[in-house]
């Protein structure tokens, strides 16, 4: 679990301004993922873990990320945001 900094397509961060959003940083984040092997359970709760005060600013930063394996013995994992 942690604070990514990042997210993993453009519709996990809405903002005043998007205009330049580059996907590199996006495609560099999910192949990382991929080389670690891991996935992301089902989300509950509210679509984004990081608001700016004044509302316009908010993405999904804070993520939990397990193997497959752990899926395979927990299959109904998921996560709550609160």
């Amino acid at each position: 679990m942690g604070d990514f900094n990042s997210v993993r397509n453009i519709s996990e961060r809405v903002a005043i301004s998007q205009r330049g959003a580059d996907d590199t940083p996006i495609n560099e984040f999910n192949d990382w993922l991929e080389d670690l092997e891991v996935v992301e359970p089902p989300c509950i709760g509210r679509k984004y873990t990081w608001f700016k005060p004044n509302g316009t600013t908010r993405s999904k930063l804070d993520r939990a990320l397990v193997s497959s394996e752990w899926l395979t013995k927990w299959p109904a994992s998921s996560k709550f945001i609160l």
